[in-house]
């Protein structure tokens, strides 16, 4: 949490001063306002997927990583496409202006909480005014689980990027003993035919050599 930013309030005279403190807060700090706010209902059995939405977000974010708090439209068109969502960034303004969460005509950047609130169908205004009960024990074992998972599958996407290497050092070193053995068929046939060639020159030379004598 940044410091001087309380993690169990938002600052703010009114809702929408609060859903922007919200929104300016770190991926992780916005996810576990999410987790806290709802843990007892859809919460806790969804923490490890919106640990997985802060580590993309902070992949996806190459300027602020883990200190960034919203993504532009194309990297968030990116978050969309890496979880198989059929919702557009487009849709997602004009449900949020719908419910007011949104109030500007033009928005540049797409913090995570206007994501999760599409996604988890939320009602901001009850969000930004959830109690944030204490699930820190809760929200770092389902972070843990996350990060094994996600370093199970670095190491998967390691080994299968080592055979791929392997197999295709393979190939090539059985292309190359391939052309090695082309290259001495054709060594030896051209010898063979050089042999052939100068035997055949020996005998006419013979024969012209023995008809001259016979004159």
């Amino acid at each position: 949490m940044a410091e001087g930013r309380d993690a169990y309030n938002l600052s703010g005279d009114n809702n929408d001063d609060k859903l922007k403190d919200l929104c300016g807060r770190t991926y992780k700090e916005q996810a576990i306002w999410f987790l806290n706010s709802y843990w007892e209902t859809w919460g806790e059995e969804n923490a490890e997927k919106l640990w997985a939405y802060v580590h993309k977000c902070n992949d996806l974010d190459i300027e602020q990583h883990e200190q960034g708090c919203a993504l532009d439209e194309l990297n968030a068109h990116r978050l969309l496409e890496a979880f198989d969502e059929t919702l557009t960034v487009r849709a997602m303004r004009e449900t949020l202006r719908s419910s007011g969460a949104i109030k500007e005509k033009r928005v540049k950047n797409v913090p995570l909480t206007h994501y999760l609130l599409c996604r988890f169908e939320v009602n901001w205004e009850e969000l930004v005014n959830a109690n944030q009960g204490d699930n820190k024990e809760e929200l770092e074992e389902a972070e843990r689980r996350l990060d094994e998972v996600q370093k199970a599958l670095e190491e998967s996407k390691q080994r299968d990027a080592e055979a791929a290497q392997a197999l295709q050092e393979s190939i090539s070193s059985e292309n190359a003993a391939k052309e090695r053995e082309a290259a001495a068929v054709a060594a030896a046939e051209e010898a063979k035919q050089k042999e052939e060639a100068a035997e055949a020159k020996q005998k006419e030379e013979a024969a012209t050599a023995a008809a001259a004598e016979a004159k």
